[in-house]
């Protein structure tokens, strides 16, 4: 074991924890429990919301023990959902269990990255650090991207508990192998307290906002990240609603990993083919053709064009997936070394604090309760696009007007 480059255990582990095979039928095993559409999408939103809370003190945790051992209880996090779905049932256990889920989330985000940053900082290698994160990303893609081809079949013919028990039994074996990961050493952190965390979270937010190297580009790669995490958590309610048999929810699912495993394992060469900003354009125009494909697919609701269109849309999460890579490396690039991970975790909060007021709101305008009719979701994606669009144009004039000689 000690001949094995330890990235390549990290990426092994990573693999392993993401073979995700409850997560193609999500929905249905939410319909089991009782729930239904909207409040599927309703419990994305406060997933990603409730992932913010978590954030402060798992970078704190993460800048002040082991990284290896943040890295382990993220694993840990995930470990306990699938015991708890595999062992009970019902709605607040369904919450219950996508709040470990965030807990789980907030730790991995917020330190896989630095831990890659000290390990090649230690071996004088920081140049592969986009490298290194994209094999990372591959590995997660990947391992979803493996449990999904097997996801519909198994469900069909064994229900939800097998998935359940494989998601339980590779993450075991996930977080043995994080055991046999080096510590490298790494800065030590100005914050002594979890009070002066939040203070430093504080000061570092302000002194990232002021940074014009850094601020536009963690707005904008947040509002793409958004984009992305509503048309993953609509895909299933797509197809739900256009009676798509169940192979066509793993398939979607297969087709979506591939390309985010594809994207994230060439991310190197596509930022040096494009350029940083002009990743960043490419992005964007991916974005806005697939909210297009979006509106037409809930318009029609038939599965075979559903299907197709969210083909396309996966082509646009894929990019999206290399410009956040591409970002991760920018922030590392300019950020300070003692509060690396607490910048991670600021991008983090981000991220998940626009993804989860875009599902929720995203809910009311579909459902907005009290008996009062809500937009179809063909018309909450036109008026969501345009929204979207909006802000999109104009970050990218302050951009391109700030930078405009910047490509890379």
């Amino acid at each position: 074991m000690k001949t094995v480059n330890p990235l390549k255990r990290l990426d092994l582990a990573c693999f392993l924890r993401s073979q995700l095979y409850l997560a193609p039928v999500l929905l249905l095993f939410y319909q089991q429990n009782g729930l239904t559409i909207a409040d599927f999408v309703l419990f994305q939103g406060i997933f990603q919301l409730t992932g913010i809370l978590f954030e402060v003190p798992c970078g704190y945790i993460a800048d002040v023990i082991s990284k290896k051992k943040v890295l382990i209880l993220a694993f840990a996090c995930f470990f306990l959902r699938a015991a708890l779905w595999l062992s009970f049932s019902g709605f607040y256990i369904v919450l219950l269990g996508e709040l470990f889920n965030a807990l789980s989330r907030a730790f991995l985000s917020g330190v896989y990255d630095s831990y890659i940053y000290d390990y090649l900082k230690h071996e004088n290698r920081t140049g592969r650090m986009l490298k290194e994160c994209g094999k990372t990303n591959f590995a997660m893609s990947s391992g979803a991207m493996f449990a999904a081809v097997f996801s519909a079949v198994l469900y069909d013919n064994f229900g939800t508990v097998i998935l359940l028990s494989l998601e339980f039994v590779l993450t075991l074996v996930s977080i043995i192998l994080l055991t046999t990961l080096p510590n490298p050493p790494s800065a030590r952190p100005s914050a002594k307290t979890l009070k002066d965390k939040f203070i430093e979270i504080k000061d570092t937010t302000i002194a990232t906002i002021k940074n014009n190297n850094i601020n536009i580009y963690i707005l904008y790669s947040a509002l793409l990240f958004s984009t992305t995490s509503l048309f993953c958590w609509c895909f299933q309610p797509l197809l739900k609603m256009s009676a798509a048999p169940v192979i066509m929810f793993s398939s979607i699912y297969v087709i979506n990993h591939a390309l985010r495993a594809g994207f994230s394992y060439y991310v190197n060469k596509l930022q040096k083919f494009f350029g940083f900003n002009r990743l960043l354009v490419v992005t964007t125009c991916l974005c806005v053709y697939s909210f297009a494909c979006m509106i037409l697919s809930f318009y029609f609701k038939m599965p075979n064009v559903a299907f197709i269109c969210l083909v396309f849309v996966c082509i646009g999460i894929g990019f999206q997936l290399a410009f956040a890579i591409a970002n991760i490396g920018h922030i590392h690039l300019f950020a300070n070394e003692k509060t690396r991970a607490t910048i991670s975790s600021v991008n983090n909060m981000l991220q998940q604090t626009l993804s989860g007021l875009s599902l929720i709101c995203f809910k009311f305008v579909i459902e907005p309760g009290d008996g009062a009719t809500g937009l179809s979701f063909s018309a909450a994606f036109l008026l969501f696009g345009l929204f979207y669009i909006s802000l999109f144009i104009f970050l990218s004039y302050i951009i391109f007007h700030r930078h405009p000689e910047k490509n890379n």
